[in-house]
């Protein structure tokens, strides 16, 4: 027992320690922010109205430049399938949370008449430990309120958060928490009949087999090779539901 309870005491140390240490870390600045509201592809008719909702991923934190970022790669790739303009706005904002996302990026849609959103979110409630229920309801109202627009919505939870930047067992344990917030988010979005990307599934064994790769100078944010992959794993969701 006593042996028990002082691996619990070692573990309990470990982990304080390890999240200082990643609360200490310096991690890519959100300024200057890319610029990635623009339109790709034909002009000579009405643009797709395309609109990213979301977290520092949305804005190409770790991309490096605009043409990197996951939401011009898959306003790009829009716009050549479908021969027509695609007019991309990102709302996304760094840090931002699910709840955030309702309450700050929602309302901002109304306006933009949008033909497809993307909603991509859940890293921060993974690092914030937001309670579930509450991730659920604030995505619920999120998306209720979006389905007003008339858009196709499509939707990806928290990535696999096995973070480089993160030692062990800090890293397993934000997985596993991970995991509980896309899983979360994913559930509400079926059943407010949005299409879902499993973005953890699709493409956590990149960033896991080929850190170095795949994540940006922090280690935390992906590289421009970490956001290729991640438009790999969106683009064919977003274009059967649009499809659709």
């Amino acid at each position: 027992m006593l042996a028990l309870v002082a691996a619990v005491v070692v573990l309990g140390v470990v982990l304080g320690v390890e999240v200082w240490l990643a609360l200490r870390r310096d991690y890519l600045p959100s300024e200057p922010a890319l610029e990635l509201d623009a339109t790709f592809g034909p002009s000579d008719e009405q643009p797709l109205s395309l609109v990213v909702l979301g977290d520092s991923t949305s804005v190409g934190i770790g991309a490096g430049e605009a043409s990197d970022a996951y939401p011009t790669l898959l306003a790009h790739r829009l716009a050549d399938d479908i021969g027509r303009g695609v007019r991309l706005t990102v709302l996304g904002v760094s840090g931002d949370r699910v709840s955030d996302v309702l309450k700050d990026q929602v309302p901002q849609v109304e306006g933009l008449d949008p033909d497809l959103i993307f909603i991509g979110i859940g890293a921060n409630d993974v690092t914030h430990l937001t309670p579930l229920a509450d991730v659920k309801a604030d995505m619920r109202r999120a998306l209720e309120a979006l389905e007003d627009t008339g858009a196709t919505i499509v939707v990806a939870g928290a990535p696999d958060m096995r973070v480089f930047a993160w030692h062990q067992p800090l890293r397993t344990l934000t997985y596993l928490r991970g995991k509980q917030v896309a899983d979360a988010i994913e559930e509400v979005a079926r059943e407010e009949g949005a299409a879902v990307v499993e973005l953890a599934e699709e493409t956590g064994r990149f960033f896991a087999e080929e850190p170095r790769a795949h994540f940006s100078a922090d280690e935390f944010h992906p590289s421009a090779l970490g956001y290729q992959r991640w438009a790999d794993a969106i683009y064919p969701v977003l274009k059967h539901a649009l499809e659709r």
